[in-house]
C-alpha cells in the first residue's frame, strides 16, 4: 500500500492523489458545461447557441467518464457500484453516486434530443434542460461539500479554496464549450457572434486566478513557510488564468483558443496544487520532500490520466458520428423550434 495511504489509514485522514485532482476537474467542468448548454436553452440564450450544443455533448461525456478517476483512486473499486444497489443515506458518497448518476443520464437525454433527426420539426421542451441545470448546480455544490468537510485539512477549509475551485470549473467548462465549438465550427464560423460566452470566460479566470491568489496568501500561507518550493504550481495556475482572462477578450480566433487552453491548464494546475499543497501538513511530510512525488499514488500515471482519455476518444466518435452518420447533423439554431 501506498506510504500516504498508510499513514492516512491511520490518522483516519483523505489522501487525494493525481485521480481525485481529474476527477474534480471533469466532473465541475463538466456539470458546468452542461449548465452553460442547458441553462441557456432552458432561459432561451440565443448568444449560447454554439457553444450550447458542445456545451451538452462534452458535459455529458465528461460527467459519463469522470467517475472512472474515482473507481482508480479507491483501493476497493468495487465499492463504487456498490453504491447503486446498497445505498447508505446517511453517506456523503451515496448521495454524490445518485447526484452523479442522475447528471448523467439528464445529460445523456438532452444529447438525444439536442441531434435527434426531426429536431426541427417541433418545439423543444425546456422541461430537460431545466431538470439538467438543476442537476448540474446540485453536482457543483456537491463536489465544494466533499472539499470543505474535509477533516485535518485546514487549507481546504474556508471560502477561498471553494471560489477558486468553482471559478475555475466554470471557466473550464466554458473554455471547453468555446474551444470544440471553435474546432468544429458550430458557431457558425465566427467567433465575434458569442462575445457574451467569451465574456464570461474571461471573467471567471481572472476570479478564478485572484481567488488563487487569495488561497495561497491566506488559507495556505503556514504551508507555503515550510514549503518554499510548492509556490511553483499555484503560481503557474495564477498566470495560466491571469494570461486567459486577457486573451478571452477581443475578436481574434487564435485568442480565444489560447484562452481555452489557458484556462484548461490552470483549471488543472489548481486542482493538482490544492491538494498537494493542502494535504502536506496533514499527511506529516517531510519538509525536504517534493509535495509531488507519488503524485499518481497507486493508480499510477497511465490510469490517472486513463478516463481524459477515454473522453477524447467520446469527443472524436461524436465529431465523427455527427459529421457522417445521416440524420445526425445539428440543425441550425434558428431551425431547432420554438420556445
Amino acid at each position: 500500500m501506498n506510504a500516504a495511504l498508510e499513514l492516512s489509514a491511520f490518522r483516519g485522514l483523505p489522501v487525494w492523489e493525481l485521480p481525485a485532482a481529474h476527477y474534480l476537474l471533469m466532473i465541475q467542468a463538466g456539470a458546468f458545461a452542461l449548465l452553460a448548454g442547458c441553462a441557456s436553452r432552458a432561459l432561451g440564450l440565443g448568444s449560447f447557441a454554439g457553444p450550447r450544443r458542445w456545451g451538452v455533448l462534452a458535459g455529458a461525456g465528461l460527467v459519463l467518464a469522470a467517475p472512472l478517476n474515482l473507481v482508480a483512486e479507491l483501493l476497493s473499486p468495487q465499492r463504487f457500484a456498490s453504491m447503486l444497489y446498497r445505498p447508505h443515506l446517511t453517506s456523503p458518497l451515496s448521495w454524490g453516486v445518485f447526484a452523479i448518476l442522475a447528471l448523467t443520464w439528464l445529460g445523456l437525454i438532452e444529447c438525444l434530443l439536442l441531434f435527434r433527426p426531426g429536431t426541427g420539426e417541433r418545439p423543444p421542451s425546456r422541461l430537460v434542460p431545466r431538470l439538467s441545470s438543476l442537476a448540474a448546480l446540485g453536482v457543483v455544490v456537491y463536489t465544494a461539500i466533499e472539499i470543505g468537510n474535509a477533516k485535518g485539512v485546514a487549507p481546504w477549509s474556508g471560502v477561498w479554496p471553494l471560489a477558486a475551485l468553482a471559478f475555475s470549473g466554470l471557466a473550464a467548462g466554458l473554455a471547453v464549450c468555446l474551444g470544440l465549438a471553435r474546432l468544429a465550427r458550430l458557431a457558425g464560423g465566427d467567433a465575434d457572434a458569442e462575445p457574451l460566452p467569451r465574456l464570461i470566460l474571461a471573467w471567471a479566470c481572472l476570479l478564478s486566478g485572484l481567488a488563487l491568489l487569495g488561497w495561497a496568501g491566506l488559507a495556505a500561507r503556514p504551508v507555503f513557510s515550510v514549503w518554499p518550493q510548492a509556490m511553483v504550481l499555484p503560481a503557474l495556475s495564477v498566470a495560466a488564468f491571469l494570461l486567459a482572462s486577457a486573451f478571452a477578450r477581443g475578436r481574434s480566433r487564435a485568442r480565444l483558443a489560447i484562452a481555452c487552453w489557458l484556462a484548461l491548464a490552470g483549471a488543472w494546475a489548481a486542482r493538482v496544487a490544492v491538494l498537494a499543497v493542502g494535504q502536506a501538513a496533514a499527511l506529516g511530510r517531510d519538509p525536504g520532500e517534493p509535495l509531488l512525488t507519488g503524485l499518481a499514488g497507486h493508480a499510477g500515471f497511465l490510469t490517472a490520466f486513463a478516463p481524459m482519455a477515454f473522453w477524447i476518444l467520446l469527443m472524436l466518435a461524436a465529431s465523427i458520428a455527427l459529421g457522417r452518420l445521416p440524420g445526425l447533423a445539428v440543425r441550425p439554431e434558428g431551425q431547432e423550434g420554438g420556445s
